[in-house]
């Protein structure tokens, strides 16, 4: 069995060992080795890369996993590889160390986040995932507030600047038997124990095979970006390390170029989001008001045809007036659309004396058009761009 100094050494970068074997399958190339720095992918989190000298080459280490019968704990790690290298040889391994530090800083964040929201609220990590290029994401089995949320991050926050020692252990299964700890899988053989904090008070323990920073200090500071429902309980998304940094910096960046635009301070931004937005609300319905105005002179006069087609967002009632004035005047089939050719249009439609129905119909089959109503009236959504339904105007309504 390949013996796993990541386990114990998790910040040793580079290592000198032998391959035990080397093979190929289904056209790639994959190596075993004596002692190895590589966590392979496993528990929801990616396999490290790195390199591999070997005689003057360097060997590009793509990926790792486990091979055996995990059942029974019967498993040994192989890694593909970009080239081959001779079992046999003495090679020295070097970690994509980047990589590695901020899978180490996202996971024992996810362990603190998790040891807390078991120890404040009861509830249990059901779901991990680490991804390297979106949020880190946990699912925890119980409904997280907004209010018991920000105590959580509050709380891993202060657990970081206690700068708490974080261990492995690997306790005897009649020892496991005495210790309690979080675990979402039965485990066949050796337990391996992250533990947070001081053994006779500890923040967590969780059974775990992952590498972990030495201390939470080394975690810098952990963000939660996000809450949805899931499984029944919570998902939470977030940022720990590096990435955290990284992300509050863009955001801060963000809000400091909206604040340079406005011409005022940061803590002012949000007020006059808010008043913008009261703005846009009022002129689009004193735009709204006096579009449907000259619509129904329009109609009344005689000078419209077809279907009225507009961006503007026309409310339901100001649609149905519009609707009944165009009625009156046109012959066959007409119609009033709301929306843009991005986003879609709803719409009002049919004819006098005409059964909307037919329409419909064949809006469906033509527009992709999704609804329903009666023989007065039809209305609904569809996809269908400004173009494409004047051209449906045109020529299959002529059919009906």
């Amino acid at each position: 069995m390949t013996e796993k100094i990541y386990e114990e050494r998790s910040f040793l970068r580079e290592l000198t060992t032998t391959v035990t074997d080397s093979f190929s399958e289904d056209g790639k190339n994959f190596i075993m080795l004596k002692e190895t720095i590589f966590f392979p992918e496993e528990g929801g989190q990616y396999a490290d890369t790195g390199w591999i000298e070997c005689g003057g080459k360097s060997v590009r280490v793509l990926n790792g996993e486990l091979i055996g019968n995990a059942s029974e704990s019967e498993t040994d790690i192989r890694y593909e590889v970009d080239s081959p290298i001779e079992s046999g040889s003495r090679v020295h391994c070097k970690l994509d160390w980047q990589n590695r530090l901020d899978r180490m800083e996202n996971h024992s964040g996810e362990h603190i986040l998790s040891g807390l929201i078991h120890n404040l609220f009861g509830y249990n990590n059901i779901g991990f995932h680490l991804s390297d290029d979106e949020p880190v994401t946990l699912v925890c089995d119980g409904k997280l507030t907004a209010e018991q949320i920000a105590l959580l991050e509050k709380k891993a926050n202060e657990a970081i600047r206690d700068n708490l020692s974080i261990t492995d252990s690997y306790p005897t299964r009649e020892e496991t038997e005495e210790i309690s700890y979080r675990s979402k899988i039965d485990i066949a053989g050796q337990v391996r124990l992250i533990t947070i904090g001081d053994e006779a008070d500890p923040l967590d323990v969780c059974a775990c095979c992952a590498p972990h920073v030495e201390f939470t200090g080394m975690v810098g500071i952990i963000k939660i970006l996000s809450s949805a429902p899931a499984k029944g309980g919570t998902q939470l998304s977030f940022l720990c390390g590096r990435r955290a940094f990284e992300y509050i910096d863009h955001s801060l960046g963000l809000l400091k170029g909206l604040a340079d635009s406005f011409s005022t301070n940061q803590e002012n931004v949000p007020g006059l989001v808010d008043k913008l937005r009261d703005d846009n609300r009022v002129l689009r319905e004193k735009l709204s008001s006096s579009f449907q105005k000259s619509i129904l002179e329009s109609v009344r006069s005689g000078e419209h045809e077809g279907p009225v087609i507009t961006d503007l967002e026309l409310a339901p009632v100001d649609m149905k007036n519009i609707f009944n004035e165009l009625i009156q005047v046109i012959e066959g089939y007409t119609g009033v659309f709301s929306g843009s050719d991005e986003k879609g249009y709803v719409y009002y439609a049919g004819g006098r004396n005409l059964d909307a129905r037919k329409l419909g119909e064949l809006m469906k089959e033509k527009l992709s058009a999704k609804g329903g109503g009666s023989s007065d009236m039809i209305q609904g959504r569809t996809s269908e761009t400004s173009a494409g339904i004047m051209e449906f105007w045109k020529t299959e309504c002529q059919n009906l």
